[in-house]
C-alpha cells in the first residue's frame, strides 16, 4: 500500500491526576464524539501528550536514546559511521517521521473543530486549550526541521517538510525551510497571544495548580504552557540565527517568568530532585520511566566513560558541578560514569517527578542569552555565563570563565554548558548542527581532547523510502 503523509487519528489516551487511561477513537464517528463535549477535546489533547512520551519520540529516542549517542555523549554508538540507512538504524528514523506527524494529525484532530466549539468552555479553558494545541504543532514541525533537513542557514530556500495545518486524508506537499519556519512562529504567536488573553496560570507565578473543574490547569509545567511558547521562541529564533530575537524572548522568559534555581539541599536527601523542577519550563509526563532508566542507564551502552573512567569529569570538569555531583553516578568497579537523572524518586507530594523528562529548561535560555550577547556585549555574556555555573556549585570566583575571552572562547563556553546542561535531555546534537561543526567532542576514556569529524550529512536523517517514492516533494 501507499504509503503518504497522511492525517491519521491514532490511540488518544487521557489522564487524571494519578491515573492513565486509553481510549481508541478508531472512526470519525468516535471523534465527532469527542468533539461535541468539553470532556472530549480535552481527552484528545491529553492523548497527544502522551503520543508524545512514546518510546519512539520523546519518551526515549529523542531525549536520552540515539540522538544523545549522535552527539558522542554515551559511549555507546547506535549509527557509528552516521548510517542512516543501516538496517538497525533504518527503522527507529523511519520511527520518529510517522509517530511525529500521527501526533500532529491527532493535534489538528482538535484544531479543526476547537474554534468553532468555545462555547463548550468557561474560564479561558478553551483559549488555553487551543493555545497548547498549536504550540505542540509548532514545537514537532520545529524538531522535525532540525532532524530531517539541513542545518538552516545557507540552506534556507532548500525544499524540507510537509507542514501538516489541516485534518484531511491528502498527500502534503514538502516546503523550504524558511516557509516551515514561518509557518513554525505563526503557530507560536497566535499561541501566545492565546494563552496571555485567557491568562494561563502560570502568568501568575503558579505552576501547580487546581482550576475547581478537575485538573485541566493543574501542573503547567508538564504542558505548553505561556512561557514553554516563549522558550521555544527564543530556541527557534537562535536556530535561524536571529540572535535579536532569540535575546529577547530568553530574556523575557529569565526576567519573567516564575523559575527559580534549585538548590543544593533540594538535590539531596532521600527525594533528590534530579530534574531540578523548579527551573523546568515545560515537561512531559512519561509513564514507565523508571522501567527504562534500569533498562539502559543501568547498562554499559548509556555511559559517560569507561575505561579509565576519566572522561565523565573531564566533561563536566569541576567535580563540585551539580550536574555531575548529583547527577551523575561513578561506578569506579566498573569505571563507568551513568546519568541518574532519570532515576527519581520523588516525594510524595510531588509524584510527578518520578516520571519527568524535560523538554525546556532555565538554563537553556540563559545560554541562549549568553550566545546572543557575544558580540555585542560579551561582558553580559560572562554574567550569564557565572551566573549558571554559581547555580551549579562552582566556588572560584570567576566560575572558569576568563574576563579576557574573546568570541570564540566564549562561544566554546556556552557549548560546553549547554552540553551539560541538556545532557541526556536531546539538545547537543542540535546545537552542533546549528553552528555546523566539523568535529565535535568525541567519546575517548583516554584523552578529553578527542574530536570527530563531522560531515554536513550526518546531521540530516533521510526521509522514510515511501515519502520520497510517493511523497509530493517539489525540486528544489
Amino acid at each position: 500500500m501507499k504509503k503518504f503523509i497522511y492525517i491519521i487519528l491514532i490511540s488518544i489516551g487521557l489522564t487524571s491526576c494519578s491515573d492513565w487511561l486509553n481510549v481508541s477513537p478508531s472512526t470519525e464517528k468516535d471523534r465527532e464524539d469527542l468533539i461535541t463535549t468539553e470532556a472530549g477535546f480535552k481527552e484528545m489533547l491529553y492523548g497527544c501528550y502522551i503520543n508524545m512520551t512514546d518510546v519512539a519520540l520523546y519518551g526515549h529516542q529523542l531525549t536520552y536514546g540515539s540522538i544523545e549517542s549522535f552527539a558522542k555523549n554515551y559511549c555507546w554508538a547506535f549509527a557509528p559511521s552516521y548510517d542512516y540507512t543501516d538496517k538497525t538504524v533504518r527503522p527507529t528514523i523511519d520511527a520518529i517521521w510517522t509517530g511525529m506527524y500521527n501526533t500532529i494529525a491527532n493535534d489538528n484532530s482538535i484544531l479543526k473543530d476547537i474554534e468553532s466549539h468555545k462555547e463548550l468552555f468557561s474560564n479561558g479553558e478553551g483559549e488555553i486549550l487551543e493555545g497548547e494545541a498549536l504550540a505542540m504543532r509548532a514545537f514537532l514541525h520545529f524538531d522535525l526541521l532540525r532532524m530531517f533537513a539541513p542545518a538552516y542557514t545557507g540552506n534556507e530556500s532548500k525544499i524540507a517538510i510537509p507542514y501538516v495545518e489541516t485534518y484531511e486524508s491528502k498527500r502534503y506537499s514538502h516546503i523550504s525551510e524558511s516557509q516551515v519556519i514561518k509557518k513554525v512562529l505563526a503557530d507560536l504567536d497566535k499561541a501566545e497571544t492565546l494563552l496571555k488573553g485567557a491568562n494561563d496560570p502560570i502568568l501568575s507565578g503558579i505552576t501547580r495548580v487546581l482550576s475547581g473543574k478537575g485538573d485541566f490547569l493543574a501542573n503547567r509545567q508538564y504542558r505548553f504552557n505561556y512561557w514553554a511558547v516563549e522558550a521555544l521562541k527564543a530556541r527557534v529564533y537562535l536556530y535561524v540565527g536571529d540572535k535579536a530575537s532569540a535575546l529577547k524572548y530568553a530574556m523575557d522568559v529569565i526576567n519573567n517568568g516564575p523559575f527559580k534555581w534549585v538548590s543544593e539541599t533540594d538535590l539531596t536527601g532521600d527525594h533528590p530532585d534530579r530534574v531540578f523542577m523548579s527551573e523546568i519550563i515545560s515537561a512531559l509526563n512519561v509513564p514507565k520511566l523508571s522501567t527504562s532508566y534500569t533498562d539502559y542507564f543501568a547498562s554499559e551502552k548509556y555511559s559517560l566513560t569507561d575505561g579509565w573512567g576519566n572522561y565523565g569529569l573531564n566533561v563536566f570538569e569541576d567535580s563540585n558541578d551539580y550536574r555531575y555531583l548529583y547527577l551523575m553516578t561513578n561506578n569506579k568497579e566498573k569505571n563507568k560514569v551513568i546519568s541518574c537523572k532519570y532515576d527519581q524518586n520523588p516525594a510524595g507530594s510531588s509524584a510527578m517527578k518520578e516520571e519527568t523528562v524535560p523538554l525546556l529548561r532555565l538554563g537553556e535560555m540563559y545560554l541562549i542569552a549568553a550566545e546572543c550577547n557575544i558580540s555585542s556585549n560579551p561582558t553580559e555574556t560572562i554574567r550569564l555565563l557565572r551566573e549558571l555555573k554559581t547555580h551549579r556549585g562552582y566556588l572560584s570566583t570567576d566560575k572558569g570563565i576568563d574576563d579576557n575571552a574573546n568570541g570564540t572562547q566564549l562561544l566554546g563556553y556556552v557549548k560546553k554548558e549547554m552540553r551539560k546542561e541538556t545532557y541526556a535531555e536531546g539538545q547537543t546534537f542540535f546545537m552542533y548542527k546549528r553552528l555546523q561543526l566539523g568535529a565535535i567532542p568525541a567519546f575517548s576514556p583516554w584523552w578529553s581532547g578527542a574530536t570527530y569529524t563531522m560531515q554536513p550529512s550526518y546531521y540530516t536523517f533521510p526521509l522514510p523510502e515511501a515519502e520520497k517514492e510517493y511523497g509530493d516533494i517539489p525540486k528544489s
